[in-house]
C-alpha cells in the first residue's frame, strides 16, 4: 500500500529527511536526484539513527559505528545484515512508499 510520505522539495540532494508512518520511522534520501527509502533503525544496534548517517553514492553509513548499507537493496556494504527498504514512486511533487 502506497502512502504518502513528504514532497520532493523536502529532500534536497545528498540529504535525507525522517519520516513517521504509523509505527515505522522511515528514512528518505536523495541520492543523485533519485528518492530512496530505508527503514530508519539500523540493523547492528538497533538505533533510529540512519537519516543522521552519511551518504555517498547510493549507499548511507549509519553515524552510530560505521555500517553502510544500500539504498537500493539493504545488503551492507560494510558490516553486516540488511536493512529493510521500501519502494519509492514520485507522483508529481509527492513522494509515495509502499509500506
Amino acid at each position: 500500500m502506497f502512502t504518502k510520505v513528504a514532497r520532493v522539495g523536502d529532500v534536497q540532494v545528498g540529504r535525507s529527511k525522517k519520516v513517521i508512518v504509523g509505527d515505522l520511522e522511515i528514512a528518505l534520501w536523495n541520492a543523485k536526484g533519485k528518492i530512496y527509502a530505508i527503514n530508519n533503525v539500523c540493523p547492528h544496534q538497533h538505533f533510529s539513527s540512519l537519516h543522521e548517517g552519511t551518504l555517498e553514492g547510493i549507499c548511507v553509513t549509519c553515524p552510530m559505528h560505521g555500517w553502510t548499507f544500500s539504498l537500493e537493496t539493504g545488503e551492507a556494504t560494510s558490516g553486516e545484515g540488511k536493512a529493510l527498504v521500501y519502494t519509492v514512486e514520485v507522483r508529481g511533487d509527492q513522494v509515495f512508499v509502499d509500506i
